[in-house]
């Protein structure tokens, strides 16, 4: 049952938009070196492109359930709303770090010499962050247009200023340290639980 009734809401809610993303990334053929000389160019189509497709796709887990009337009829089945949301943004991070393997796929068949393993770690690392902030963003705020302008407010920070430290989004673009996406993914990992986990119904359970 509940399979059925998750397949149904991906066809209705996630697969146009998970289109969409996959479109979008037609477009690093195009827009980007795929046989790049340096680190600081390789990082580009990962810390810059994609970070933009989850900015983009993201916020859009929380569209179809704006209407309380459609909350209450998700949460009053065996399955809640949370669910629901965790499995969108769960499968949107996937397809996320499934394009940031193929860009370092396609850096490794062209025996791109960079650090490939380092660097996949430092793409999926800002797809994290990203998500984390829009979960977070969404559940205080519960608005979608508020989910869009802050992570867009931030990447543009990033790409004007280089004081953010190891939070900068631009990390080797910037010639930092790639170890600095470890600190981006400790931190992306608080806010997804801190935007996704139920802790109203948790108390609920365990009072």
């Amino acid at each position: 049952m509940l399979f059925r009734v998750i397949t149904k809401d991906f066809k209705t809610n996630v697969w146009s938009m998970s289109t969409v993303a996959l479109l979008l990334a037609c477009l690093i053929l195009i827009l980007f070196n795929l046989a790049p000389s340096s680190l600081a160019q390789a990082a580009m189509p990962g810390e810059l492109f994609v970070p933009l497709i989850a900015i983009i796709c993201l916020p859009t887990v929380f569209l179809p359930d704006q209407a309380e009337s459609i909350q209450a009829v998700i949460n009053s089945k065996h399955y809640r709303l949370p669910l629901v949301r965790f499995l969108r943004v769960s499968w949107f991070l996937l397809l996320l770090s499934m394009l940031d393997a193929g860009i370092i796929i396609v850096y490794g068949l062209h025996g791109v010499a960079v650090p490939l393993l380092a660097l996949l770690v430092d793409f999926i690392g800002k797809v994290l962050l990203l998500a984390g902030i829009i979960v977070t963003i969404y559940r205080i705020t519960q608005n979608i247009v508020v989910a869009y302008i802050v992570p867009v407010t931030y990447f543009a920070l990033c790409l004007g200023y280089t004081g953010l430290g190891p939070f900068n989004l631009l990390t080797a673009m910037h010639g930092r340290s790639l170890l600095d996406c470890w600190w981006q993914i400790f931190v992306a990992l608080l806010l997804l639980v801190t935007g996704l986990l139920p802790f109203r119904q948790a108390r609920t359970y365990l009072d």
